[in-house]
C-alpha cells in the first residue's frame, strides 16, 4: 500500500517543478500544462496573451509598459511554480521610471501617489472595463493620457480636450500656454493688460462656468459704453485705437476741421485737458463733452494770471496782445511802448527781476506784478552801492551822475570831473587806478568803496614815508615841500638852502655818497638826510687815496 501511494507522488514531482501561484491556481494539474507550455518548448507568449487579452493589442502597438519592452518574453519577468504565495508581479513604484511608458510625471503630477491616478474610477479603456477581475483589483492598465481621464472639464466642452494646449502640470492657473492671438479676437494695445475676468465675465446656463466661446466682440460697444452718447456716427476705431482711449489714432481725427484748429502748444495738449474726463468735473464746460461753445477768448479756458492789471487797456487786456499759442513765455510785449523804455543792460534783465512774484492776490493765487509804481529813480530798483556817501550832492547822489545803463562800470566820472573835487588829480595821480586810492571799506555798516573823506587825505595816507620820519610835516611842511605829483625823483629841494650848501666838487657828488642807507633802527633802510655829518674829517682823511678824497669805507 505504501508502494502504491509513493509511485504517483514521484511521477508528479518529475512532471511539475512546483506549485503554481494563486493567480494561476485554476491551471494546476497535468492536464493543464499545455495551457501555457508548448510540447518540447518553453513558455509560449501567445498562450499567455490568450488569457491576458488586454495586452495582446497593446504589445504589438508598442503602447504602455509592456509595449516598450522590446520583445521580452513574459517568462523573463513573470516566474511560476514557486508556490501559491509567490507574487508574479515584482513592481516597486518608488523606483519605477514613469517616462519609460511614454508619460513623464512633471509638476504637480510628480508628487501624487500612484493610486490617485491608477484607480478603477479613472480606467477609460473598454477592454479593461470589461475585465471584472482587473476592475476589482489593482490594475495599471486602461488609463488614458488625456487630462479629462482624471480631471473635470472646467470649460464644459467649450474648448479642445487637449488641455496641455493652454495649461501645464505645474498648475491650472495661469494658463501659460494660451496665446490669445490664436483666438478669433486678438489682443492688442491695452487689451493685452486687461485681466481675463474683465471680458470673460459671462457664464453658461449653469451660472458657474465662465463662457469662453460665443462672446460678442464685433464692435467696441459690445464691451464699452459710448462716452459720446451717440453724438458721433462713425465707429470708435475711426478715431481711437487699442493703444488707449485718449490716444487718437494717427490721421484719424483732424482737429483743423473743427471751429478751433489746434496751433502751437495747443497741438500737444491731451484731449481731456480741454474736453475733460467723463464723470470727473474739471470746472470747464461739460466734463467729457466735445461740443464746447465758448472758446473765442483765451479767458474762456485760461485764468487771468495778471488779476485784471491790464483790463484798462483799449483791448481789455486781451492775452494775445502779449502772448502767442507757442507758449506763455517769452512774451511778445514791446517794452518800448511802456512808460519805462528798456535801454542798455536793462534789455538783458529777465522780466522776473523787475516784476517780482506777489502772493497778495485774491484766493492766494501767485502772480507777478507788472504795473510797477516807482521806477523814475535808479534807487527805486537798485541799492545804493555807495551807502549814501554822495547824498550831500545837489542831485542827492543820483546814480546817473556817474553811471549809465550800458553798465555800472566803467563809471562816467572822468579825471576832468576829479579836478572839480576837493582832491584834484595831477601828475602821476591821473594814471593811478581808482581802487588804489578808494579801497573797500565799511561805510555806514555796509562794505563799499570809500569815496568821501571828512578831511582831505595827506600824502602819508596813501604813500609810505621812505624817510623814516626824518622830516615831520609840522617842521618841514610835508612831502610837497620837496616832491611833486609829476614824479617822485623830480625834486623841489635846493641844497643851498640847507646849512651845507654844495660848492665846488661837492656839487657833482651823487646824493647816495653822502646820504647812505641806514642800518638797524626805527628808520632802517631809509637814507640819512637829517644829522648828516658836515665836517670834512667826517668824510675825508688827509692820506685818503679814494675818489674825491673820501674815506674808503664811505
Amino acid at each position: 500500500m505504501v508502494l502504491l501511494i509513493a509511485v504517483p507522488s514521484v511521477a508528479v514531482c518529475q512532471i511539475s517543478p512546483g506549485e503554481l501561484s494563486s493567480a494561476h491556481a485554476s491551471l494546476e494539474g497535468i492536464g493543464n500544462c499545455t495551457s501555457c507550455h508548448a510540447l518540447g518548448k518553453t513558455i509560449d507568449d501567445n498562450r499567455c496573451l490568450g488569457c491576458h487579452v488586454e495586452l495582446r493589442t497593446r504589445i504589438p502597438a508598442g503602447t504602455g509598459f509592456h509595449g516598450r519592452l522590446n520583445g521580452k518574453q513574459c517568462v523573463e519577468c513573470h516566474k511560476e511554480h514557486f508556490g501559491r504565495s509567490f507574487s508574479l508581479v515584482r513592481f516597486n513604484p518608488n523606483t519605477f521610471d514613469h517616462a519609460s511608458i511614454g508619460y513623464r510625471l512633471e509638476g504637480k503630477h510628480a508628487a501624487l501617489e500612484c493610486d490617485k491616478c491608477h484607480s478603477p474610477g479613472h480606467v477609460a479603456a473598454q477592454d479593461v472595463q470589461r475585465n471584472t477581475k482587473l476592475m476589482a483589483g489593482k490594475t495599471y492598465l486602461g488609463l488614458s493620457q488625456e487630462c479629462r481621464t482624471c480631471h473635470e472639464d472646467r470649460h464644459r466642452g467649450q474648448l479642445s480636450a487637449q488641455c496641455q494646449q493652454c495649461h501645464v502640470p505645474d498648475g491650472w492657473k495661469p494658463a501659460v500656454r494660451f496665446v490669445h492671438e490664436a483666438a478669433k479676437f486678438r489682443l492688442t494695445g491695452k487689451h493685452v493688460t486687461v485681466e481675463c475676468a474683465r471680458c470673460h465675465n459671462r457664464f453658461l446656463p449653469d451660472g458657474k462656468t465662465v463662457r469662453y466661446v460665443g462672446l460678442e466682440f464685433s464692435a467696441c460697444s459690445s464691451c464699452h459704453t459710448d462716452p459720446h452718447k451717440g453724438k458721433f456716427q462713425k465707429s470708435c476705431e475711426s478715431c481711437h485705437s487699442t493703444r488707449g482711449w485718449v490716444e487718437i489714432a494717427a490721421g484719424a481725427f483732424n482737429h483743423s476741421t473743427t471751429r478751433f484748429p489746434l496751433r502751437g502748444r495747443h497741438a500737444s495738449l491731451k484731449c481731456e485737458q480741454c474736453h475733460g474726463t467723463p464723470g470727473r468735473s474739471t470746472g470747464r464746460p461739460a466734463a467729457g463733452s466735445f461740443a464746447i461753445e465758448k472758446f473765442q477768448r483765451c479767458a474762456d479756458c485760461h485764468k487771468d494770471t495778471h488779476r485784471g492789471e491790464f483790463s484798462g487797456r483799449a483791448d481789455g487786456g486781451a492775452c494775445e496782445s502779449c502772448h502767442t499759442e507757442n507758449g506763455f513765455s517769452p512774451s511778445t510785449f514791446a517794452h518800448s511802448s511802456a512808460k519805462f523804455a528798456l535801454q542798455g543792460k536793462h534789455q538783458q534783465v529777465p522780466c522776473a527781476k523787475c516784476h517780482p512774484v506777489s502772493t497778495a492776490a485774491t484766493n492766494g493765487v501767485v502772480v507777478r506784478e507788472f504795473r510797477v509804481k516807482r521806477f523814475q529813480r535808479c534807487a527805486d530798483c537798485h541799492e545804493d552801492g555807495h551807502a549814501g556817501q554822495f547824498a550831500y550832492r545837489a542831485d542827492g547822489g543820483e546814480c546817473a551822475g556817474c553811471h549809465y545803463v550800458d553798465g555800472y562800470l566803467p563809471a562816467t566820472y572822468t579825471p576832468d570831473d576829479h579836478r572839480k573835487a576837493r582832491f584834484t588829480l595831477t601828475g602821476s595821480h591821473v594814471a593811478v587806478p581808482c581802487a588804489e586810492c578808494h579801497p573797500a571799506n565799511t561805510v555806514r555798516a555796509r562794505s563799499t568803496r570809500r569815496f568821501v573823506w571828512s578831511e582831505l587825505p595827506k600824502c602819508e595816507a596813501c604813500h609810505r614815508d621812505v624817510h623814516g620820519g626824518q622830516f615831520p610835516a609840522a617842521k618841514y611842511g610835508g612831502c610837497a615841500s620837496c616832491h611833486t605829483s609829476e614824479a617822485w625823483n623830480r625834486l623841489l629841494f635846493a641844497h643851498d638852502k640847507t646849512s651845507f650848501p654844495l660848492t665846488g666838487k661837492h656839487a657833482g657828488v651823487e646824493c647816495v655818497r653822502c646820504h647812505p642807507a641806514q642800518g638797524a633802527g626805527s628808520a632802517a633802510g631809509a637814507r640819512r638826510f637829517v644829522g648828516t655829518p658836515t665836517k670834512c674829517s667826517d668824510c675825508h682823511t688827509a692820506s685818503s687815496q679814494g675818489s674825491n678824497g673820501l674815506r674808503r669805507n664811505q
